[in-house]
């Protein structure tokens, strides 16, 4: 027979797995009844508490690391928004007088899952960032089955119970707005892969925006590209080659968008003149590419500030938390968006 998880104790009791949690280690913001419910249920499951977890939260056998996995396959070293994200988490958990702990799964690892066990087993991180999160992430399940502390960058699917950090789902209507006032209706998206949970908010915010004018046309044109510049330039070639090219193009990242600047030149298509063009994240080469490039902010020391602010309390207390920390972007209108012309 399995053991009894936590999540097992939440599911019979009828509770969420952060309010269990906060109940059986008997947090002060939890009503008595609950605190009795859970601890009930939990005896009448035989639920015993995770020994990795607890030793994680024994103060004397805390290692002062947190943990971060970089999947080597979708995130590179010298992605700006990244390399900008980790410097600041480095530098927000210095201050807080924990070490970032940066490595990569080893080559013979099986799934997503096994570098967490190890790291886990091996009590060699107090917590973890998650970053690249997919809609349906089996770590999320598993450092929630375990109780261990941990913030993920993008929310996966409508999973919750956990501390994560993300843009808000309205981040891609300003954008959409400047557009519509230049006059573009036939607008195209430079999507990154759905699977992932950043990727799916962003391209439901853009699909939201998108939908709210019914003056735009009502057949999106949205390309599912990749994360980088390549990628953004094989699709945007696509899209300008194709019947009923957009006027316009809206990239879910900005190395995505530089790809499509690329693409233009190539194909003799002027930009803003015959093809306007936003990204996302406001990296350094957008304000000093040709032409400078018109994007959502969205700040990567902001965003790693954040995912080690929400990591502490988790961290402190012991137990999962549910906050939700959104980042509100804002456009930056420069020189790559112009009227549309027939």
């Amino acid at each position: 027979m399995s053991r009894v998880t936590l999540k097992d104790v939440a599911r019979e009791a009828g509770l969420s797995v952060t309010q269990v949690s906060r109940a059986l280690n008997d947090h002060d913001d939890v009503a008595e009844s609950t605190k009795a419910h859970a601890r009930r249920v939990a005896a009448e499951l035989d639920y015993v508490p995770n020994l990795a977890a607890r030793r994680l939260q024994d103060p004397e056998l805390r290692t002062g690391s947190i943990g971060v996995f970089l999947p080597s396959d979708t995130l590179r070293f010298s992605d700006p928004f990244f390399g900008d994200l980790l410097s600041s988490m480095v530098i927000a958990a210095g201050q807080a007088g924990y070490q970032l702990q940066l490595s990569t799964p080893a080559s013979g690892d099986t799934g997503l899952v096994a570098p967490y066990d190890e790291a886990v087993r091996q009590r060699r991180v107090d917590g973890f960032v998650l970053l690249r999160t997919l809609v349906d992430d089996p770590r999320v399940d598993f450092l929630l089955e375990r109780e261990i502390p941990f913030v993920a960058f993008g929310r996966p699917g409508d999973a919750y119970g956990f501390a994560a950090v993300e843009a808000s789902r309205d981040a891609f209507r300003p954008a959409i707005d400047h557009l519509r006032n230049l006059g573009h209706q036939r607008i195209a998206c430079l999507a990154e892969p759905p699977q992932f949970a950043i990727a799916a908010h962003r391209l439901e915010s853009f699909m939201s925006a998108l939908n709210a004018d019914r003056s735009l046309a009502t057949e999106p044109m949205v390309r599912v590209a990749g994360f980088h510049e390549q990628d953004g330039f094989r699709a945007a070639a696509e899209l300008l080659t194709g019947p009923d090219r957009p006027t316009a193009i809206v990239a879910l990242n900005d190395l995505l968008a530089l790809g499509a600047l690329q693409a233009a030149d190539e194909l003799g298509i002027s930009v803003p003149g015959q093809l306007s063009v936003v990204g996302f994240d406001d990296i350094d080469a957008a304000r000093l590419v040709t032409p400078p490039l018109t994007t959502i902010r969205q700040s990567a020391t902001d965003v790693g500030t954040a995912l080690i602010e929400e990591l502490l309390p988790v961290l402190q207390a012991g137990a999962p938390s549910h906050r939700q920390r959104l980042i509100e972007p804002a456009l930056v209108i420069r020189s790559s968006t112009g009227p549309s012309r027939p």
